[in-house]
């Protein structure tokens, strides 16, 4: 029998900014682990993190959405069956470059939903020796996602994660969507 060399499963995990994106894939990368799924976490900032942006793409999304191919790809080969990404999603229309980024998989956003007040004390706290004005972007972007995420409907599962910790958030969505044997 011939090894699939690729992912079953894509997970990926949105929310405003100051949501806990990467600490949830984080805490969902080590229940995998402890479980024994090959897998792969992919943090979407950091492969699109690269100056200047172009104009028409502030955010690199486009060099974002190769990156991530790049490397799902090289999970892959590793034998990974899922993948998680932490990334912001603000149009469910994007499932489709996750698609072309990790082919044969099943895609399934999972928003995180924060009281606002939450988020900006993480906000705050996160970005104490950041710029004020960075900050106030950040504290401004995330009501502004938050609207935009209820607005589209964004998450084929929306998980309230509040003050809850992030193991018990990650085992809320590993079971949810069954990532692990029951």
């Amino acid at each position: 029998m011939q090894e699939r060399q690729h992912a079953d499963r894509v997970v990926v995990v949105t929310g405003p900014v100051g949501a806990g994106k990467s600490t949830i894939a984080a805490a969902l990368s080590d229940l995998l682990g402890h479980a024994e799924i090959p897998h792969g976490m992919i943090d979407v900032d950091y492969v699109r993190w690269c100056y200047p942006a172009p104009a028409d793409d502030r955010f690199h999304a486009k060099l974002g959405r190769r990156n991530t191919a790049a490397v799902a790809a090289n999970y892959r080969a590793a034998g990974a069956r899922v993948i998680v990404l932490a990334d912001v999603v603000e149009d469910m229309g994007q499932r489709g470059a996750y698609e072309a980024a990790i082919p044969d998989a099943e895609v399934s956003i999972v928003r995180l939903r924060v009281p606002l007040d939450v988020i900006a004390r993480r906000l705050r706290a996160r970005m104490a020796q950041d710029s004020a004005e960075s900050l106030e972007w950040h504290l401004r972007r995330a009501p502004e996602l938050e609207a935009i995420m209820d607005e589209r409907g964004i998450g084929d599962l929306v998980v309230d994660a509040g003050e809850r910790g992030p193991a018990a958030i990650a085992g809320e969505i590993a079971q949810k969507l069954g990532l692990i044997p029951s």
